[in-house]
C-alpha cells in the first residue's frame, strides 16, 4: 500500500478527528488530511477547556462521563502531565431562573450524583465577587475541571503517529469520489485513495459531506468570542462562573496569574471560517459580568473567536451515512467535542470495524441508532 493510499482517511485535524484517527490506527492504515498549516487550528485551540458533565444534552453528556476515565489517567507515555485539573464549576441565576435550574440540577444528577443546588450563602463563599442580589440560586458541579486541551489533542496525535498513521497538512480537499469500491480524495496538494472516509471536519462538515455526494445534515456554526482580563482580586480558588443574567449569559474562570477569561456564551450564526472576535460581543460580555460581579472589568487584553458547529437537535453524529457507502460522519459537537473526544473516538472506531458499541458506553445509555445521521431525519 502506497503512501497516498490507506484504509481509513480522516478528513479534519481537530480533536474529533485525531481521536478518531488515534483509536482507527490500532488495527486500520489511517491518513489523516488537515487543510491548516496547524492543526487543531480552529475550535479546538480556542476552547474554553473546561470538563463538564452537566452540558450538552444526553447523547454529549454520556460520551463525556464515558471520556472521564481517560482523562483522568491517561497513558504515561503520551502525555506529559495531568489532562485534568479539578475546579468545579458554578451556574449562577436570579430567582427568575429557579425552575430552570432545579431541572437542569435533577437532569444532572442522573449522571452524575455530586451535582447539587446552592443557596445565596454557598454562592457567594465560593466566589465572593458575584453580586447578592444575583445570588439566589446555583447548579454546582464539583467534578467539574479545567482541560489542557493541547496536551489532550497531542496526545492523541501521538498515539496515532506511534500506530503508523500519517497525518498530513495543507491539505484542502476540493474533490471527493466514489471510484469502483473505493475512495479517492483530491487536494490541493495531491490525490489520496482509501476505503473509508471519516469527516471529521468540524464548520466545514456538510461542505465536506457534499463533495463526497452526501445530503447535507443541516451543520450551522456558531461563533464563540472570549478575551481574557486583569483583576485585582485573588480569583485562583475561585470555581469557573457561568451567569445567567436578565440580559443573557456570560461566563469567567481563572488563568495563569491575575488573568481572567472571560465569554458572552454566544451562539452568533456564522460561515465556516477562521473566526475574528467582534467589539460588540466583547462589550456585551463586560456589561453583564459588571452588572453580576464587582470585578468591574474596563479594560481588554486579548480577545479571540472560536466556532461551535450544531445539528437541528443539538446533538452530535457519530455514524453512516445511509446513502453513501463507507462515509462516516463524526461533526456536530457543539462545544463538546473536547469533553467528548476520547468516547467519540471509540464510537467511530466501533462503526468503521462493524463491532458492537464498547460495552462501558452501551451501559451509559448510548447506542447506533441515537448517534447517526438517520436520527435528524436529513439522510
Amino acid at each position: 500500500m502506497s503512501d497516498t493510499s490507506a484504509d481509513v482517511i480522516v478528513i479534519g485535524g481537530g480533536i474529533a478527528g485525531v481521536s478518531a484517527a488515534f483509536q482507527l490506527s490500532t488495527d486500520h492504515r489511517v491518513i489523516l488530511l488537515e487543510r491548516e498549516a496547524q492543526l487543531a487550528h480552529h475550535t479546538t485551540g480556542r476552547s474554553a477547556a473546561v470538563f463538564i458533565v452537566n452540558y450538552g444534552g444526553p447523547i454529549a453528556q454520556r460520551l463525556t462521563v464515558g471520556s472521564r476515565p481517560f482523562y483522568d489517567d491517561p497513558p504515561a507515555h503520551l502525555v506529559d502531565g495531568a489532562i485534568m485539573e479539578p475546579r468545579g464549576l458554578m451556574s449562577i441565576g436570579t430567582e427568575a431562573f429557579r425552575a430552570e435550574f432545579e431541572t437542569q440540577a435533577l437532569q444532572g444528577q442522573a449522571l452524575d450524583s455530586t451535582i447539587e443546588q446552592l443557596g445565596p450563602r454557598e454562592i457567594l463563599r465560593l466566589c465572593p465577587a458575584i453580586r447578592p442580589e444575583v445570588a439566589a440560586i446555583a447548579t454546582y458541579e464539583p467534578g467539574a475541571s479545567i482541560m489542557d486541551v493541547m496536551g489532550l489533542h497531542q496526545a492523541y496525535v501521538r498515539g496515532a503517529r506511534a500506530n503508523g498513521a500519517l497525518i498530513e497538512r495543507y491539505q484542502d480537499v476540493n474533490r471527493i469520489e466514489r471510484v469502483g469500491e473505493r475512495w479517492e480524495v483530491q487536494t490541493d496538494q495531491g490525490k489520496w485513495a482509501c476505503d473509508t472516509i471519516v469527516n471529521a471536519a468540524g464548520a466545514w462538515g456538510d461542505e465536506v459531506g457534499i463533495l463526497a455526494g452526501a445530503q447535507p445534515l443541516g451543520l450551522a456554526p456558531m461563533r464563540r468570542t472570549a478575551f481574557t482580563v486583569k483583576t485585582d482580586l485573588d480569583a485562583t480558588a475561585w470555581p469557573f462562573v457561568h451567569i445567567e443574567t436578565d440580559d443573557g449569559p456570560c461566563y469567567f474562570k481563572h488563568e495563569a496569574g491575575s488573568q481572567l477569561m472571560c465569554s458572552p456564551a454566544d451562539e452568533v450564526p456564522s460561515e465556516p471560517c477562521d473566526a475574528r472576535a467582534e467589539e460588540l460581543d466583547i462589550a456585551r460580555a463586560i456589561d453583564r459580568i459588571n452588572s453580576a460581579t464587582t470585578l468591574d472589568i474596563r479594560h481588554v487584553n486579548t480577545s479571540w473567536a472560536g466556532l461551535r458547529s450544531f445539528l437541528p437537535d443539538r446533538q452530535p453524529v457519530l455514524g453512516w451515512d445511509d446513502q453513501l457507502p463507507a462515509f462516516c460522519w463524526m461533526v456536530g459537537q457543539g462545544g463538546t467535542g473536547i469533553t467528548t473526544s476520547h468516547a467519540s473516538g471509540r464510537v467511530v472506531a466501533s462503526v468503521v470495524r462493524d463491532e458492537p458499541l464498547p460495552e462501558d458506553l452501551a451501559r451509559l445509555g448510548l447506542d447506533f441508532f441515537a448517534m447517526g445521521p438517520r436520527r435528524t431525519g436529513v439522510v
